[in-house]
């Protein structure tokens, strides 16, 4: 088995990693939801009670970088993906340290074409 990029990865199986509660942001509303982390992207299926309900979705070849964030400034148990096209999601989520790390190497894995 070798590190080289493998050029036909897209042809690989999508795998979910995690799959855990979530709330995404959307101006003042904190939409109460499922995130999903895969091998090729992070997938936010909002709850059906909610006003927003269309789900998000982030390539992790877009992931330039994520990180911790404090919900309403106080409470540690927030992070945030920004994309390439500079848009910041916001997410609430219990575990935040581990999912971050996830991400991370799911996304350098995708961009480096292992997966």
């Amino acid at each position: 088995m070798t590190d080289q990029p493998n050029p036909t990865n897209e042809s690989l199986p999508e795998v979910t990693l995690i799959d855990v509660a979530a709330n995404l942001f959307r101006g003042p509303e904190a939409v109460g939801g499922r995130m999903q982390i895969t091998t090729h992207r992070i997938l936010f299926k909002p709850h059906a009670i909610n006003i927003q309900k269309e789900p998000a979705e982030i390539d992790l070849k877009d992931v330039t970088e994520v990180g911790k964030r404090n919900t309403l400034g106080l409470v540690p148990n927030g992070m945030y993906v920004r994309a390439k096209d500079s848009t910041e999601y916001r997410f609430v989520v219990w575990g935040r340290s581990n999912l971050i790390k996830i991400i991370q190497a799911a996304s350098k894995d995708r961009i480096e074409g292992k997966i």
